[in-house]
């Protein structure tokens, strides 16, 4: 064979070796990019799932459908070439089905009114929160629909806060601390009074709220201030403190 051939099949053989390595190449991280944003978009699906979840018994029907459109936005964009939904997620898109179909609750269910759980359920509600930001800029969710969530998201964080104070304050007067019950009055009134348009329920309970903190305030002016009181608004204060970056 001439050495001019030879060295051509050569060169020839070469590019074709350095292609298909380079092609190769660019396949396999294609497909390990298509796998990392396939897991973005199943952890996205399956933190949805979870806060819905959470949340669904005080979440308007509009809510969890908002919660079903950013749970198929995510499906659609896995790649099942590369990788499997794992079985959690499966379930996850099932719930989703529901939410579009659902139906409101017969009746309100209560909130929690234990620090510990209230925090748990307002986790998940600044996790919809940013679900509901991300739905509006992947523009799955329409402006004025995703002012309305966080509207409604708003009332129920106060509703939540609300809460708790209010059972922090009934078992205050159960323990016979009526300047401690007082001051979580106060923190409840405050957390309400800091929600534009309140509805009417809210608008009902801080009216109660105010007669209540009217009574307790009477009732101290006629004992008169003591040491005991005192004492117990430190108390209030400090036992309270832990809770104000939760709460406020």
């Amino acid at each position: 064979m001439d050495s001019t051939l030879m060295i051509a099949v050569a060169i020839i053989t070469g590019i074709v070796a350095i292609a298909v390595v380079t092609i190769k190449r660019w396949l396999d991280q294609y497909r390990l990019e298509q796998m990392r944003k396939s897991v973005e978009h199943i952890d996205a699906i399956n933190l949805t799932s979870n806060v819905g979840s959470n949340l669904r018994p005080w979440l308007s029907i509009e809510a969890l459908r908002a919660l079903a459109d950013m749970t198929d936005f995510h499906a659609q964009r896995i790649n099942t070439k590369f990788i499997s939904l794992p079985r959690s997620t499966e379930k996850a898109l099932d719930s989703a089905d529901e939410w579009r179909t659902a139906s409101p609750p017969p009746s309100p269910t209560p909130l929690p009114n234990q620090p510990k759980q209230a925090k748990e359920l307002r986790d998940s509600l600044l996790h919809y929160l940013q679900l509901i930001k991300d739905g509006h800029r992947e523009r799955v969710i329409a402006t004025e629909a995703a002012r309305e969530r966080i509207r409604e998201a708003t009332v129920l964080n106060a509703r939540i806060c609300a809460n708790t104070y209010q059972a922090r304050a009934r078992q205050s007067l159960t323990q016979n601390a009526p300047n401690q019950a007082l001051h979580f009055l106060k923190r409840a009134e405050k957390t309400i009074r800091g929600v534009k348009d309140l509805p009417k329920d809210l608008m009902n309970e801080l009216d109660a709220l105010v007669a209540a903190i009217n009574e307790l305030e009477e009732q101290r002016a006629v004992s008169g201030p003591s040491r005991l009181a005192d004492e117990a608004d430190e108390l209030a204060e400090a036992e309270d403190s832990w809770k104000k970056k939760t709460f406020d």
